[in-house]
């Protein structure tokens, strides 16, 4: 019961929350073009207007690598200086997050128009299943490719090529990436007024959590 109301235990528990719900504050605020879609056009409406649509997500990159720079300085410190350390991961990433995150979003468009128009031809499933598994191997890379960005300086041919071959090598940690993404939509879904506060904070706390072994691994080879 001593340990359970031990005022530095509360304190952190409260440190915690604030720093959470500060990062998701930065998030969103970065992430205006994507909420201003949701709010005027919809999600239902989003493959008619795909191109705006992936132009809105072009902040996603920079913004979750800042995160992830922070969580995995959270977990590996158990410290946060909240502005300064979001700040420097935003100055330090934003330009090769920004290029990969556009160079993907340009693959993504080119797949899924090539998906679309396979799917609508007779002899095409070759095409179609080609296509799409191509595209499901870009998702998977997706989380490594920011993790890594957030951690290492590497150019943008390593990562690329380091997050392929860990979607390969590392199964169980890519399974436990897609496990997180879905989880959080999951509890964005059931709870959206309490999660909206946390939730890409708490996104990206599980993703450093579940990537901190594999870091450490590349951290000891580099």
């Amino acid at each position: 019961m001593g340990d359970f109301f031990n005022l530095d235990k509360i304190f952190d528990i409260f440190n915690y929350i604030f720093w959470f719900f500060l990062l998701n504050l930065f998030f969103m605020i970065l992430n205006i073009p994507l909420i201003s879609f949701f709010i005027f056009l919809g999600i239902s409406n989003i493959s008619l207007y795909l191109p705006l649509f992936l132009i809105s997500l072009i902040p996603i990159a920079p913004s979750l690598t800042a995160l992830l720079y922070c969580t995995g300085k959270l977990i590996r410190n158990r410290d946060l200086n909240i502005i300064n350390d979001f700040i420097k991961g935003l100055k330090l990433n934003f330009k090769q997050a920004t290029f990969l995150w556009c160079f993907e979003l340009i693959v993504v468009f080119i797949l899924y128009s090539n998906i679309k128009f396979f799917y609508t031809s007779k002899y095409s499933l070759v095409s179609t299943c080609l296509f799409s598994s191509i595209t499901i191997i870009v998702l998977l890379m997706t989380p490594y490719i920011y993790i890594l960005i957030s951690r290492f300086t590497m150019t943008n041919m390593a990562i690329v090529k380091s997050s392929l071959i860990l979607v390969f090598t590392r199964p169980i940690i890519t399974i436990s990436n897609i496990v997180i993404i879905i989880f959080s939509l999951i509890l964005f879904e059931m709870t959206p007024g309490t999660t909206i506060l946390f939730i890409s904070s708490i996104f990206a706390f599980l993703l450093s959590f579940t990537n901190k072994s594999l870091l450490l691994e590349l951290e000891t080879i580099k």
